[in-house]
């Protein structure tokens, strides 16, 4: 037959073929598969979040003029979603102040309707009161998509 040896002793020995220890091939057959689960994270979760939508904002920058009641502020749409600027809310002690562009906004950079990643830049004048160096106050911006409130320091 073949295959099979005899030995010195007389006794038939079978041959046998060395393959890969069962430790070895679930060691290979896990990492092949969390190198597949991956890739197909990777591929399907930049998919998804392209079609989630996330309207966003940052505050760019705020700037408040000497005679404490001017503000300049500049927002940037860091979303993915395109939305239109409505008004700013001004808020300081007891005081509560409303501004949309066009009335007591003015709009100094960019565009009322902001493309994902495009600034916004609008200056206001606060009529009820003078913002005293170091106070802080609170802006809150308003769109149709986000309304995002920052606490700043004048």
């Amino acid at each position: 037959m073949r295959g099979r040896l005899n030995n010195s002793a007389g006794f038939k020995c079978v041959k046998l073929r060395n393959g890969v220890s069962p430790f070895i091939a679930t060691v290979i057959l896990v990492a092949i598969t969390v190198a597949i689960g991956g890739v197909l994270y990777t591929e399907f979760s930049n998919i998804i979040t392209a079609e989630v939508r996330d309207p966003s904002m940052a505050l760019v920058a705020s700037n408040v003029a000497a005679d404490g009641r001017t503000i300049t502020l500049e927002v940037k749409n860091d979303g993915n979603v395109q939305y239109s600027f409505s008004r700013l809310v001004f808020s300081y002690s007891n005081l509560t102040e409303y501004f949309v562009s066009g009335t007591n906004a003015t709009v100094l950079a960019g565009s009322t309707t902001m493309a994902p990643g495009s600034l916004l830049s609008v200056q206001f004048t606060v009529t009820g009161t003078t913002l005293p160096e170091f106070s802080a106050y609170t802006l809150t911006v308003v769109t149709d998509q986000i309304a995002k409130s920052f606490s700043l320091q004048a």
